[in-house]
């Protein structure tokens, strides 16, 4: 029998496979789900507090901001950390391509946000609820924070360096998803990352026209795309090469 040649993307997934696993091993030591667990059970007791047209608001911001601030701060402290240890400086001598671990972080942070966000809302929200809206969205949102925080970390010398660099960002994402509270008509709005994310949230306990939700999300996913081919390039010369 003549033995096959191993096809290149069954060993790109297998690398991918394993980071993955490594990680998620990784966040469940170091107490991310526990914290997320602990965390989504004080808002299931808030919720619980409330009304479904109080909560038809203020849920989907909460479950907005979930992806954003771990995407956003988490990543930080994980990369920071790993450059201290010396895991980046052995990358070019492990099969692992830089692609694949910035993939393997962002798809391990997209699944914790994912699995407390549908957690929260499917317990403690009682009418109906677009949860391919909410899956999407929430994908989306978790992918496009993770990889801004993966920006800041690369520019960053110290995990307390990095706390700071990340407060400017977090204001100019989040701060303009409040005026939609004041022009929530504003199609300009949509522009902005952040907001065009929390649209896609709020669509999943708001009316959203479908036509609207697949402008949004080929919008975020081209912006996606775009900042994960700039993550990597960046963090290639900054973390890796230096």
């Amino acid at each position: 029998m003549i033995p096959t040649k191993p096809n290149a993307s069954d060993a790109y997934g297998q690398r991918l496979l394993s980071a993955l696993k490594a990680d998620i091993l990784f966040q469940f030591k170091q107490g991310f789900y526990f914290v997320y667990l602990i965390l989504s059970l004080f808002y299931l007791i808030v919720f619980y507090q409330l009304d479904n047209l109080w909560l038809s608001y203020i849920m989907p911001i909460v479950l907005f901001m979930d992806p954003s601030v771990l995407g956003l701060f988490f990543i930080g402290g994980i990369l920071l950390l790993e450059k201290e240890q010396g895991i980046l400086s052995l990358m070019y001598v492990t099969p692992l391509r830089i692609w694949e671990y910035i993939l393997s972080k962002v798809i391990s942070l997209c699944f914790i946000s994912l699995m407390a966000v549908l957690l929260i809302s499917i317990i403690a929200y009682k009418d109906n609820v677009n949860y391919i809206y909410l899956v999407v969205g929430v994908i989306l949102t978790s992918v496009f924070f993770t990889l801004c925080g993966f920006l800041v970390a690369t520019r960053s010398k110290s995990v307390n360096d990095f706390f700071v660099k990340i407060i400017p960002w977090m204001m100019l994402l989040i701060l303009p998803c409040f005026l939609l509270v004041f022009y929530p008509n504003l199609v300009v709005l949509g522009l902005i990352p952040s907001v065009a994310s929390l649209k896609l949230v709020w669509g999943a306990y708001h009316p959203l026209s479908f036509l609207e939700f697949i402008i949004l999300v080929l919008y975020m996913t081209s912006l996606n795309v775009i900042l994960l081919k700039y993550t990597y390039r960046i963090f290639q010369n900054k973390m890796v090469l230096e």
